[in-house]
């Protein structure tokens, strides 16, 4: 006998436990990965807000990266690599690369701003 409120229920659960964990960790030192457009830009605290596949997420610049985040285009595709500090804090930004959108740092190394590599015709 089919049971929809059950099967309801057993597919509101797979897509509860499917969902990245790892986005919002609770282990310091873990490294990820996030491929979003650039929602928001703030330079002089130095935070940039993207979307991390499961809600949005503020990741802090490091030293490092401060002088270079105020050249990032909002809008922009960007593939950035954090470090997790652990709840509450936010991710500290470890490198990127951009891909799409106008840049004067269209990839950052974790120590400098890349130049922008030109594709051959």
């Amino acid at each position: 006998m089919f049971r929809p409120f059950t099967f309801i229920l057993g597919i509101v659960l797979l897509m509860l436990t499917s969902t990245p964990s790892w986005a919002f960790t609770d282990e310091p030192g873990k490294e990820g990965s996030f491929y979003s457009p650039i929602i928001r830009i703030v330079p002089d605290k130095g935070f940039i807000l993207i979307n991390s596949g499961s809600g949005i997420l503020w990741l802090k610049a490091s030293e490092a990266a401060m002088p270079h985040i105020s050249k990032l285009p909002v809008g922009g595709l960007i593939d950035v690599v954090v470090v997790f500090q652990g709840k509450p804090n936010p991710p500290i930004i470890k490198l990127w690369k951009l891909a799409s959108g106008n840049s004067a740092c269209p990839e950052f190394d974790g120590k400098q701003c890349l130049p922008a590599v030109k594709k051959k015709k």
